[in-house]
């Protein structure tokens, strides 16, 4: 196998993750409720990408492996054709307003069913060639791991576009470092609603230099609705190992994972944990017990149950940013990239920005979308829309569908 086929697949799903990521399709998702069918293909390609600088460095003259990457170059360019078709469809929509009233023509109309089922589709071809990874002697060393049922997040984040959170994590950084734990390992739920910023709070913590020294050991483990007590401890073993530990026995498994956590100050994050089952956590607790004193466990969670479940110490409870906070996450995206901050359009923004009511989700996805519209009226538009009244009132559970 040649070198440069590997770099030619890596470019390809480089180009496809970008498009994935770009404000337009991440719009478009939203507007046509297929955000998270595109995210789960973000991560995939993420996923399947890191591996191939191994191929790289490892020049194994392979048929398999050359015929592997043969089928993922040719899936990737499938999915780049598909992905071209997103900005196509979004300036055939036709959009009528009348007064504040917006109509959107042809919102559920069969082409955003067809690209919904394309992606979909893709996905599942993903899936597949990414089965066949088992073959080949990959190692995935470098990347945090990263599990979520059909979702992923990971451990990366930059902090200068992070607001607010000073004090937030402050307060998980002392709880962290603290040696004075009864437990032998602690649990440190932070809580709060969705869009509030639970997983950036534990990245900004898990990424500290003071944290990062502190640890022998750091694992990032995204959780979501699939809490499979067997399948998170292989991946654990997975990530601590950099070998594949897919075994069927969990005792067989509980022995290696306790003996690989043996002596060692480990943190790991459980990130957007949902199951509230007590008898599931309660099993996969027990394997992660016989690190050194101080070792230390973050759950991410929007429940209430699942921190009283799992936590050990009383809860970080995450709170809405202030306006100031917001609007300073606003104009990042709305005014960044050298943009001129006309007048007119900056005060209507931070009177959209009082819509965010603190949530940093809507700060940041409104100014995305405002980053394209030019005209006062469009952001008129967006102020005086009552739709906020309804999706931010409580919770911030429907955060996505704005």
């Amino acid at each position: 196998m040649e070198q440069g086929m590997a770099v030619v697949v890596s470019t390809l799903l480089q180009m496809v993750i970008e498009k994935l990521a770009s404000p337009i399709l991440e719009r478009c998702g939203l507007l046509w409720d297929i955000d998270e069918e595109m995210e789960n293909l973000r991560s995939k390609l993420s996923t399947i990408q890191a591996v191939l600088e191994d191929v790289e460095e490892q020049q194994v003259k392979d048929k398999a492996l050359q015929i592997w990457l043969g089928k993922l170059k040719d899936l990737a360019s499938d999915a780049d054709n598909i992905l071209n078709e997103f900005p196509t469809e979004a300036k055939r929509r036709k959009v009528e307003i009348s007064g504040r009233i917006m109509k959107v023509c042809n919102f559920f109309s069969p082409s955003k069913i067809n690209l919904g089922n394309k992606i979909k589709e893709i996905g599942q071809r993903f899936d597949a060639i990414d089965g066949e990874r088992s073959k080949f002697p990959f190692r995935e060393e470098g990347r945090a791991l990263e599990i979520r049922g059909q979702e992923q997040t990971d451990s990366f984040v930059i902090e200068s576009e992070v607001y607010g959170r000073e004090e937030d994590k402050k307060k998980v950084m002392e709880l962290l470092i603290s040696e004075d734990s009864r437990e032998d390992v602690t649990v440190i739920p932070i809580v709060g609603s969705r869009g509030l910023g639970k997983t950036t709070l534990a990245q900004l913590a898990y990424n500290d230099e003071m944290v990062a020294k502190h640890f022998e050991l750091r694992l990032w483990v995204c959780v979501s609705d699939d809490f499979n007590v067997r399948r998170l401890t292989n991946t654990i073993l997975e990530s601590i190992t950099n070998s594949n530990w897919d075994l069927a026995n969990l005792d067989l498994l509980q022995c290696h994972l306790r003996k690989k956590l043996s002596g060692k100050k480990f943190l790991i994050v459980l990130d957007n944990v949902r199951n509230e089952n007590p008898e599931k956590w309660g099993q996969l607790k027990q394997f992660l017990r016989g690190g050194d004193r101080g070792s230390k466990i973050i759950v991410t969670t929007c429940s209430e149950k699942v921190a009283s479940i799992m936590g050990t110490v009383p809860s970080h409870h995450l709170l809405r940013l202030s306006e100031d906070d917001c609007w300073s996450l606003f104009k990042q995206r709305a005014f960044g990239r050298g943009r001129q901050e006309h007048p007119n359009l900056v005060n209507l923004g931070k009177e959209i920005v009082k819509k965010c009511k603190g949530v940093p989700l809507a700060a940041k996805m409104l100014g995305s979308m405002m980053q394209f519209k030019a005209e006062e009226r469009e952001w008129l538009l967006v102020k005086e829309s009552e739709i906020w009244n309804k999706l931010l009132e409580g919770d911030c559970t429907n955060i996505m569908r704005i």
